[in-house]
């Protein structure tokens, strides 16, 4: 699976983080480009943003292409999604105080089966 289609499956998700990757992408030099760990964190943080401001229709679009990346996933992007998204997002959840039910409920199967308790 390549990092074009991760990117586009992510930002489909989360629409409107799109325009911003944008900008961090052009920032970069020809040649160069972000990092899939560079990607990550900007939608763990956007997504932690949409669950502090209580926009649950939003989570749950991006909690169904999670799941449909895990299912889809070699073990390489399996273990990165978990490494460097889920694990990451779930600790920034429990430290923001962000309540379980609003997360817990648009987890899909793969998805609470990574997701840190």
């Amino acid at each position: 699976m390549s990092s074009a289609y991760l990117e586009s499956v992510l930002l489909g998700a989360c629409p409107e983080l799109r325009e911003g990757w944008q900008a961090h992408r052009r920032s970069f030099a020809a040649g160069d480009e972000a990092s899939d760990a560079a990607l990550l964190d900007a939608v763990r943080r956007h997504v932690l943003g949409l669950l502090a401001a209580g926009r649950v229709a939003e989570f749950s679009r991006f909690a169904r292409a999670i799941e449909r990346l895990l299912g889809e996933a070699d073990p390489v992007l399996y273990e990165l999604l978990l490494d460097g998204l889920l694990r990451p997002l779930a600790h920034d959840v429990r430290e923001a105080g962000i309540a379980a039910s609003l997360v817990v409920p648009h987890l899909g199967t793969r998805t609470t089966l990574a997701w840190p308790q």
